[in-house]
């Protein structure tokens, strides 16, 4: 009886093995089994998912979320020193014990979303949780476009509700009240609540970045506590350079300032000479100003929370807020200060409504009349 031959294309017999062989686009992928039914379903699998553009290689799915994480990591060149430190936090604490020693390609949607709801149960802060998401969200986007896997399993994932709090803002008459109790810190707390930069950009400031003729600042750098909580200097939080304008009030002071130190100094210095050291201004001066000020609550923050409510009180359009705040978008200063333009759909309204009826002939203010009448019915 002669010996039956294999007819299944691309599948041989090698000695007592047998190899399958996958083709699709010019792509060859082999492996070898035992049995031939093995081989053959591992060629269709395989060449349904290089159909579907699903096809892994294994070199590259095989890695565990811990060890992807810190390659990942490792690649982060664009973010500040704080913020690193936060991404480490968030991993350490929260995403490696959760799923450091699973594959990338075994963690899954709904694996994600049981340790949501196990962290919500163990009491764990919505924001934390939001932290964390937004931290895994980015590892496995990457990995995505590696090529490790074919799609994000963090996307689609419920997230629970986090209550927003209330942006503090001072009035002009608290902020001069704060400053005023600052002692020599006074124009520091001035210039913050005025031009809404961020603490590290304050610190950051030298003397030849100061434009006292134009009365602008540029601001390019910025102070970001690394992993040990030492200073790194860097760019700014959105990696923008930007000029930003000071009240002429303070002209004077900053002068001042200026004078004391030499061009490349700092612009705000800690009474020795040398930066600021937050932990220290907040203790010594900050803090028990606050409490003289009458004002417990308040936190360095709430300085540019100031300056934006301010200005938007003031009728400043949004795309000047976002610039002077040094935000990416329009959308973000919308997202954060939003609510303080919902007054102003009332006064646009009730100009709208001068303008109607203060304007015209009186047979038109008449008509205007009449349809309001009507629309109201």
């Amino acid at each position: 009886m002669p010996r039956k031959s294999n007819r299944i294309p691309g599948i041989e017999k090698r000695g007592d093995k047998w190899r399958a062989r996958a083709f699709h686009s010019g792509t060859e992928k082999t492996k070898t089994f035992a049995t031939q039914d093995e081989a053959v379903r591992w060629k269709r699998e395989i060449e349904r998912a290089l159909e579907r553009g699903e096809w892994i290689d294994p070199s590259l799915s095989g890695i565990t979320f811990a060890e992807w994480a810190k390659l990942w990591l490792s690649a982060k060149n664009n973010i500040s020193a704080s913020t690193k430190r936060g991404y480490e936090t968030r991993l350490r604490s929260h995403l490696l014990p959760a799923f450091g020693k699973h594959k990338l390609t075994a963690i899954t949607n709904n694996q994600i979303g049981q340790w949501i709801a196990k962290s919500i149960y163990a009491g764990e802060g919505a924001v934390v949780i939001k932290q964390s998401y937004g931290v895994m969200r980015q590892i496995m986007g990457a990995a995505v476009l590696d090529g490790r896997l074919t799609r994000n399993p963090v996307l689609g994932v419920k997230l629970p509700r986090t209550k927003s709090k209330e942006k503090q803002a001072l009035t002009m008459a608290q902020l001069r009240r704060l400053a005023s109790e600052c002692g020599e810190y006074e124009t520091l707390i001035l210039f913050a609540g005025t031009t809404g930069l961020r603490w590290g950009e304050l610190v950051a400031l030298e003397g030849r970045d100061v434009n006292v003729l134009h009365k602008t600042v540029n601001v390019n750098k910025a102070y970001s506590e690394g992993e040990n909580y030492e200073l790194v200097l860097g760019g700014t939080k959105t990696h923008q350079n930007r000029v930003v304008p000071f009240p002429k009030e303070i002209i004077g002071q900053v002068s001042d300032l200026i004078e004391k130190g030499n061009a490349s100094a700092p612009l705000f210095q800690m009474p020795g000479g040398g930066l600021m050291n937050y932990r220290n201004f907040m203790c010594r001066i900050f803090k028990p100003a606050a409490l003289r000020a009458e004002l417990p609550k308040v936190s360095f923050h709430s300085l540019r929370h100031t300056t934006a409510s301010l200005l938007i009180s003031a009728g400043t359009p949004i795309t000047t807020v976002a610039g002077i705040l040094g935000h990416a978008s329009t959308q973000m200063t919308l997202d954060v200060y939003g609510h303080l333009y919902e007054d102003d759909a009332t006064k646009y309204i009730d100009r709208l409504g001068e303008s109607l009826f203060n304007t015209g002939t009186d047979k038109e203010r008449t008509n205007a009349v009449q349809a309001i009448g009507i629309l109201s019915k």
